[in-house]
């Protein structure tokens, strides 16, 4: 009889930190993400960081607000996989926006840049403004899920900045993340990113 409760004692733990462990994991998770330096004084940045709650998913609130229309914005991004002390880089672009806006041409000559640009447009679509760039930029509330795992990215740890900037390279707006992803991303499957 206690042999038999060992066993259903045992079994009932297996099952049930299994279940556990299913609801408990994530498909990315996000160790760190800070807005990075001061922008320029003509943009206000209202707020910038990553709530972990202890039981539920993380959540990223960011709101800038540009007050003086910038007619040309850069875009820098990178990504690096961590691989013990060094970082070793995924893939990375800059590009100008408004040009890439409005010339079908550019977007043929840099196919990184159309791969963030509709990572944007699925992710938050409402920070894809026409340029001339002015007003608030408003990314409240967004959950990380296995949405937020860019293109081409496989399990392992990661580290990504991107960097928004005028034409004398000012800091428009910076952020820098450390990730770590266990699931690849779903734009592996579909390769949907390539298209406009």
């Amino acid at each position: 009889m206690l042999r038999c409760l060992v066993v259903c004692f045992i079994t009932i733990s297996m099952f049930a930190s299994k279940d556990a462990y299913q609801k408990s994991s994530k498909p990315v998770f996000f160790k760190r993400f800070e807005c990075v330096g001061q922008p320029i004084p003509s943009v206000r940045l209202v707020k910038c960081n990553l709530d972990s709650p202890r039981h539920g998913p993380q959540v990223i609130n960011i709101v800038a607000n540009v007050e003086q229309p910038l007619q040309k914005l850069y875009v820098s991004t990178n990504i690096y996989v961590k691989n013990r002390q060094s970082l070793i880089i995924v893939y990375g672009t800059t590009f100008e926006y408004c040009e890439f806006l409005m010339r079908n041409e550019s977007r043929s000559n840099n196919p990184v840049a159309v791969l963030i640009y509709n990572y944007a447009k699925h992710n938050f679509p409402q920070v894809l403004k026409p340029c001339p760039i002015v007003g608030c930029f408003n990314v409240s509330g967004l959950v990380v899920d296995k949405n937020l795992i860019p293109p081409f990215i496989t399990p392992g740890g990661y580290f990504a900045s991107q960097r928004f900037h005028n034409k004398r390279n000012e800091t428009v707006f910076h952020y820098e993340t450390e990730f770590s992803v266990a699931t690849p991303s779903i734009f592996n499957k579909t390769m949907s990113l390539f298209t406009l």
